[in-house]
């Protein structure tokens, strides 16, 4: 009974979303739109998206005070906009 209760406390413990906040790898390279093809930016898209969503989750379990949240989230906003600007860079030319 008592390894039960050992075995059941321990699960609960390591399952903790505390344990689970790391934060992501470096973020995904901008592909050239002068130069990328539909494939990569299709890719590139869905790697930009995990990163986002990524680095969001973190940044709402990490413990940072508010304004390292901030400083966080306004360089988050920063890559997604060059990421936007890649991605209407690239359907201009590809028109």
């Amino acid at each position: 009974m008592k390894k039960l209760l050992f075995a059941a406390a321990c699960t609960a413990v390591l399952s903790s979303p505390v344990l689970a906040c790391t934060a992501p790898g470096k973020a995904p390279e901008i592909p050239d739109p002068a130069t990328a093809v539909t494939a990569q930016m299709v890719k590139s898209n869905n790697e930009v998206k995990e990163y986002v969503r990524a680095q969001e989750e973190y940044i709402a379990c990490s413990g940072l005070g508010s304004r390292e949240k901030r400083q966080a989230l306004e360089s988050l906003q920063e890559y997604a906009d060059r990421f936007n600007q890649a991605v209407r860079a690239f359907k201009l030319a590809s028109n």
